[in-house]
C-alpha cells in the first residue's frame, strides 16, 4: 500500500465516521474547545494577581 492510497483510505474513513457518528464528534470537538478555552485561561491567570477567595465567590454570585 502506498502513502498516498494509505493517505485517502484514511480519509475516507474520517468522511464515513463524521457522517455515521456526528454526534460522537460534535462531542469530541467540544471537549477540544474546552481544553483551549481552560489552558488559556490558566495561562492568562499565571500573568494576574492572586485574587482573594472571597472575590472569586461574590463575582460568581453576581454573574448568575
Amino acid at each position: 500500500m502506498t502513502t498516498a492510497s494509505l493517505t485517502r483510505s484514511i480519509k475516507q474513513a474520517l468522511v464515513q465516521s463524521l457522517r455515521e457518528d456526528r454526534e460522537l464528534f460534535r462531542d469530541l470537538f467540544a471537549e477540544v474547545i474546552e481544553d483551549v478555552s481552560l489552558v488559556n485561561a490558566i495561562r492568562e491567570g499565571e500573568n494576574t494577581k492572586p485574587v482573594k477567595r472571597q472575590a472569586v465567590i461574590k463575582a460568581l454570585r453576581n454573574a448568575k
